[in-house]
């Protein structure tokens, strides 16, 4: 059934950004892909708009990234609260994701908006977000992919990538 405009709450006008505003660029690295993210504040410090650039990306992701960061950017306008964001997209999965070069802060990145967020986190929110133990970054072998599943039946056991790896033996050189 369709909703009406009146079963949505009331949207905030939005706050203008001023015309010459301060930010920051900062430019890291997230699992060898550069990536660009600058930002826009208001005069009293909020966050008011960001701006995402990762370069070695297709023309149809920069593009994606490009709509999701203006409509971050459109929300915080509107009196949406970063913490919001924080909770909603931090530790989303995608590639890239690795090692961040660039930023002490934040050390490893599960993707490219998973960094973003912990990263306006600690600069704007004044909070450090840590994996657990359980979220850490996946590495080959024995990680989160080669878990046991969850299924009611008993699937046969293969061996892991990693196990299969040290049946190689190196003959010749």
């Amino acid at each position: 059934m369709p909703q009406k405009p009146e079963d949505f709450a009331a949207v905030a006008p939005a706050a203008s950004l001023p015309p010459r505003r301060r930010g920051y660029t900062q430019r890291i690295s997230v699992g060898g892909h550069t990536l660009f993210l600058r930002t826009g504040e208001y005069d009293d410090g909020r966050l008011g708009e960001i701006s995402l650039t990762l370069t070695k990306a297709s023309a149809s992701f920069r593009a994606l990234l490009d709509a999701f960061a203006q409509a971050v950017s459109i929300g915080l306008q509107h009196g949406i609260d970063l913490a919001v964001f924080v909770e909603a997209f931090a530790f989303t999965r995608f590639a890239p994701s690795g090692k961040v070069e660039g930023d002490p802060a934040v050390e490893q990145a599960t993707s490219v908006i998973d960094y973003v967020f912990r990263h306006l986190a600690v600069n704007f929110l004044g909070r450090t977000i840590l994996p657990a133990e359980e979220e850490a970054v996946d590495t080959v072998g024995e990680g989160a992919n080669e878990a046991e599943p969850l299924l009611p039946m008993a699937l046969p056991h293969a061996a892991s990538p990693r196990a299969r790896r040290r049946a190689l033996r190196v003959i010749g050189k």
